[in-house]
């Protein structure tokens, strides 16, 4: 029998975001980022869900881990920074018609 869907072979690539949820997504279980192909970053919810954990780690296991909990009201200035930066980045495609 082939394996029709192969994991390992299939890891994060630079860039890429993994959310793995339950209930049609509306719960998220964790959120995980590949900075660099050395370092990748994961958010979790707290497990009595006051805080987020952010877990940043070395792959390559040369470096210190980072960990941390983050407060609703951190989180929520964290998205709000993020999201003004998104809306600041012009599209590659809107800059090639300058």
């Amino acid at each position: 029998m082939t394996k029709d869907l192969d994991i390992i072979d299939r890891q994060l690539e630079l860039g890429d975001v993994k959310v793995i949820s339950r209930d049609g997504g509306r719960i998220v279980k964790f959120i995980e980022l590949l900075f660099s192909p050395t370092t990748k970053a994961q958010f979790a919810p707290s497990n009595n869900n006051t805080s987020i954990r952010l877990s940043v780690k070395d792959v390559d296991l040369t470096l210190p881990q980072l960990e941390c909990d983050m407060s609703k009201s951190t989180l929520r200035d964290l998205i709000i920074g993020l999201k003004s930066i998104y809306n600041q980045i012009e599209d590659e495609d809107e800059k090639e018609g300058d």
